[in-house]
């Protein structure tokens, strides 16, 4: 049942209570849809490691060396890509660099472990509390005068959850190329990335809509 009264000069229509359930749920799935958009916040670090050496800040192997990275950035639509310039001692937002001086040795049947911790979002599933480690493996090769870092490009989903919102985003690496006498960043590439909020805190808006629907129902 509807009823049309008509207050100062305006038309108001009230809606039965299970209309008002109606629009309350759908005004909350429309604040669904907005948070699907939500951006997602990536943070963390890097470490390397060549053949079967430990996971340090720096790493050396023949003429070749490791430079750690940290990096904290935005998605923009779902995206990110981890690129930034490299300098050695202060990589940020790419996973660290390589540098190299004259290719004077043998590199070929060598390999390199990345190491990327993520401690934002705050909570991944699969990892602890704080922070979630993932190992990405490479093996080098010389060629063209230069060293090749060929990398595993296999995508990885990780999924997170903060108690609030919950979301997943995929992760790929990218292989290196250095000249010789150079530095050379180690990109890759976010994608899909999206956070929606928790099946309670929906609970919780389309509560607060309904009562804010019956407040504006009695008042009128």
């Amino acid at each position: 049942m509807e009823l049309t009264i008509l207050m100062e000069n305006q038309m108001f229509t009230l809606l039965a209570p299970t209309k008002f359930r109606l629009a309350a749920i759908a005004l909350t799935l429309g604040i669904v849809g907005i948070a699907n958009a939500d951006e997602v916040r990536l943070a963390g670090n890097t470490k390397g490691a060549f053949d079967a050496q430990a996971f340090g800040n720096t790493n050396n192997l023949l003429n070749l060396s490791y430079s750690n990275s940290s990096f904290d950035n935005t998605t923009v639509g779902g995206l990110l890509n981890f690129g930034g310039d490299p300098t050695p001692g202060t990589n940020f937002n790419n996973l660290g660099s390589f540098t190299i001086g004259t290719v004077d040795a043998v590199y070929t049947g060598h390999t390199f472990k990345l190491q990327v911790n993520f401690t934002a979002p705050s909570s991944i599933v699969g990892g602890n509390s704080t922070v979630f480690t993932s190992v990405l493996s490479g093996t080098l090769s010389n060629g063209l005068g230069g060293v090749f870092v060929d990398f595993d490009n296999t995508p990885q989903t990780f999924f997170f959850t903060n108690g609030a919102s919950s979301g997943s985003f995929t992760f790929t690496v990218n292989d290196t190329s250095l000249a010789p006498s150079s530095s050379a960043s180690i990109t890759a590439h976010i994608s899909g990335a999206q956070s929606v909020p928790e099946a309670s805190s929906l609970a919780g808006i389309t509560a607060g809509m309904l009562g804010l629907f019956g407040m504006i129902r009695r008042r009128k």
